[in-house]
């Protein structure tokens, strides 16, 4: 059973995901370029999740670094303030090696990604 603390914690995650009428307004309201940039992103993200996942792994801090800052990079572009948080938060961590600390929250921001993504595909198929 869901407790309603978990419902409010599910609906503010979601409503953190993405700010879509941000992203559009920062990018002159141009949606089938917002389409072309979300599809890319989607594609690139999950496979850069799991390289920095090896990396944190491996406790190689270059692997895990450089998806992470591409990742952090993308999505402040689109406006999604808990991913880039967290993606800030997992790069401080890889910084000072604290790789159990780094699994967590690689853990969050994988959770954080689905539920984005979920939003990037209802964008996708909304035209």
């Amino acid at each position: 059973m869901v407790s309603s603390q978990q419902s409010r914690t599910s609906e503010l995650t979601a409503d953190l995901a993405w700010d879509e009428n941000k992203t559009i307004e920062r990018m002159g309201g141009n949606r089938p370029l917002i389409q072309k940039l979300v599809t890319l992103f989607l594609r690139d993200a999950p496979e850069q999740l799991q390289q920095a996942l090896t990396g944190i792994e491996l406790q190689d801090y270059e692997e895990s670094q450089i998806p992470m800052h591409s990742l952090k990079g993308t999505s402040s572009n689109f406006c999604t303030q808990c991913v880039e948080s967290t993606c800030a938060d997992l790069l401080i961590t890889l910084k000072d090696r604290d790789w159990p600390q780094a699994l967590i929250l690689h853990k969050k921001l994988t959770e954080e990604y689905l539920i984005l993504e979920l939003q990037f595909l209802t964008f996708l198929n909304s035209e």
